[in-house]
Parts: structure tokens; sequence; C-alpha cells
């Protein structure tokens, strides 16, 4: 009987890989190993980016994570920083970096979280002006501290991707 039960086992696994099939590593998936760190939209206002009609995100969405976290010391901790952007300053670009003039909404919560574009209940730049669309990126962190030194890692980014207005 054990004989038939691996056999069909065996069989199920040939099939899914002939398929393509993959489980996408939710938010907070610890793993260990060789891992890559990934980051990705998992959901946005509770639909998932899995489905064929996945919506793109706008202001004032919530959004969950899909995110692959390797093995890490442990002294450090992951945790997702959502960053938006919009042309404060007018001079037709816009700085995407995290001490630029452009940066309307920060957000750093663990991957497991939901998230909100805009600080939906917190102030934020981005909220006090109206919203509008923005660049928003999210990054995967390992924050840490180590011998009196606080740490941080980047261990996997989205790209920049267009929140509408």
């Amino acid at each position: 009987m054990h004989k038939g039960l691996g056999t069909y086992m065996a069989t199920v696994v040939v099939i899914l890989a002939a398929v393509g099939f993959a489980v996408p590593a939710f938010a907070g998936n610890r793993s260990g190993g060789g891992t890559s760190p990934r980051i990705a939209i998992a959901t946005i206002n509770g639909t998932s980016m899995l489905t064929a009609q996945a919506p793109t995100p706008a202001y004032q969405d919530t959004v969950t994570w899909a995110t692959t976290v390797p093995s890490l010391a442990g002294w450090q901790t992951p945790e997702v920083v959502l960053s938006c952007y919009q042309d404060v300053n007018g001079d037709g670009a816009i700085d995407t970096s995290l001490a630029g003039p452009d940066l309307v909404y920060s957000s750093i919560d663990s991957p497991g979280a939901t998230f909100s574009f805009s600080g939906q209940g917190q102030t934020s730049t981005w909220s006090l002006g109206g919203g509008g669309a923005a660049i928003c990126r999210a990054d995967l962190d390992a924050y840490g501290w180590k011998s009196g030194k606080s740490t941080v890692q980047v261990l996997a980014s989205t790209s920049n991707m267009p929140v509408s207005g």
C-alpha cells in the first residue's frame, strides 16, 4: 500500500512541475538556506495579484506583500519599508532617494502587515496634499543591532511602481 501512495505522490509532483505550478512565499516567510530574497505585491484591497484581472495600486489602497526572506542572523529582523514620492519641489523630476525632497510617505512594518498607499490614518505629506499620483517602492530589509550599532541591509526591492491618484 505504501508503494502505491509513493507512486501517486511522485506522479503529483511530476504533474505540478510540468505545468509550472509554484506556491508563492507569502508575507513573513522566513526560508533558510540559499533562498533568494524577494518582495512583490500579494494583494491590493484584498484582491490577489495572481488573478488574471489583477488591479493596479491607487492612492488609499491597502496592500500586502509576498516576501521570501533568506536566513538571517539571530540579531536581524525582516521589515518592509514602503516609500512614495511626488514632484514636491516642482523641478519636473522625482527624486526617489530616501533623503530626497520628493518623499511624501514612508512606512515600516513587518512583512505580514497590511500597508496603505497614503498613510491613511497617519499624517503624511501625501495625505496632507490631498493625494494624487505617486511613484512608490517597497524594500525588504533586515534590521538589526550588533555590537552597539544598528544595521540595515536591503535584501530585495520592488521596481518603482506608479500609483494612480
